[in-house]
């Protein structure tokens, strides 16, 4: 069995980060994202296959220099087909059952116990299945009993839904569910072929643990959360933390990181990063960052590079990498 990973979007929702990096290749505690999608997937799948469009160079790169155990296959899409015709344009790769991960879904889900329970069914799909507060940004759901999807309904408008149940982003898939992808369009899974499979059989999978949509500043930074209440800390033996720091754990610091100030909770550093006596919070820095004295970074993710002036301030934000912050500088929602 193989598995497909959809990761060959813009990654638009992430910049200014994905200018320079395409968005699987984010890291997220110090791995890139989509090394943590590999994480899940079952020990018997050996082929794993990732229809790529944008910068699929730094994709074929990064797997020619990284061994993640398995085969990996880039096929290059020339233009953005979506979700659905991502997967039939890889269609003369793919076997009788097949996975399939959004490449941003970040989850506990166990996946050889979802494989076993679309055995049991015997439909044509199965979807793993999450509880949100909010549905309306997601592919709600009605669940019957049994599993059976009854209704699917993409992106409902608030008070719409048919359950506050979603789309969590994991698929088992027989192969008949390419026929209801047309060839050669641009074409939504969600919108456009999971309704027709309703009555072919489209069941749901609901997993407990943890799940985020990792492809946001916000669900990024509660995507980190979640890894880091459920990993533990992680510190670097290399890294020093000056007499008087403060760590408040949970954190994940790489190597040769210099500490000082106050850091966390869930905070990540990267390797090389360097912080005098400034304060940090529910943030992630990536390699080589310097922070001076004084400087607060909260809720924001920070490139790689970046170089953060005496008492600045920055929040809800996203700062591309090799950026210099002046001293005393303010910056809120975006940068």
């Amino acid at each position: 069995m193989q598995a497909v990973i959809i990761a060959g979007g813009l990654g638009t929702r992430m910049r200014p980060l994905t200018f320079t990096r395409p968005k699987p290749l984010i890291p997220l505690l110090n791995r890139e994202m989509i090394l943590h999608v590999l994480d899940r997937l079952p020990r018997e799948i050996e082929d794993v296959i990732l229809p790529v469009n944008y910068m699929i160079d730094r994709m074929r790169q990064f797997f020619m220099e990284n061994d993640v155990g398995r085969r990996v296959q880039i096929v290059e899409e020339k233009i953005p087909l979506g979700t659905g015709g991502a997967l039939k344009n890889v269609e003369n790769l793919l076997g009788s059952r097949f996975l399939v991960f959004n490449g941003d879904v970040i989850s506990s889900i166990n996946v050889d116990e979802m494989v076993k329970r679309h055995e049991d069914n015997g439909g044509i799909a199965t979807l793993a299945v999450w509880e949100v507060e909010d549905p309306s940004a997601f592919g709600a759901l009605d669940l019957k009993e049994g599993g059976r999807i009854a209704r699917f309904v993409e992106k409902p408008k608030k008070g719409e839904a048919p359950s506050k149940l979603i789309n969590a982003g994991v698929y088992v898939f027989e192969r008949d569910v390419l026929r209801f992808i047309p060839d050669g369009k641009q074409v939504s899974m969600e919108r456009e072929v999971f309704p027709k499979l309703i009555r072919k059989g489209l069941y749901g999978y609901r997993f407990e643990g943890y799940w985020a949509d990792a492809g946001t500043l916000k669900n990024y930074i509660r995507a980190m959360k979640m890894l880091l209440a459920s990993r533990g800390s992680e510190i670097n033996l290399s890294v020093q933390i000056k007499e008087g720091a403060k760590v408040e754990k949970p954190v994940n610091i790489g190597p040769g990181c210099t500490v000082d100030g106050s850091i966390g909770p869930n905070v990540s550093l990267g390797s090389e990063c360097e912080i005098h006596r400034a304060t940090i919070a529910d943030s992630a820095l990536f390699d080589g960052v310097t922070v001076q004295k004084d400087a607060v970074i909260k809720n924001s993710i920070i490139g790689s590079g970046c170089r953060i002036g005496p008492r600045a301030s920055l929040t809800d934000c996203i700062i591309e990498d090799e950026v210099s912050i002046k001293a005393d500088q303010v910056i809120t929602k975006g940068g």
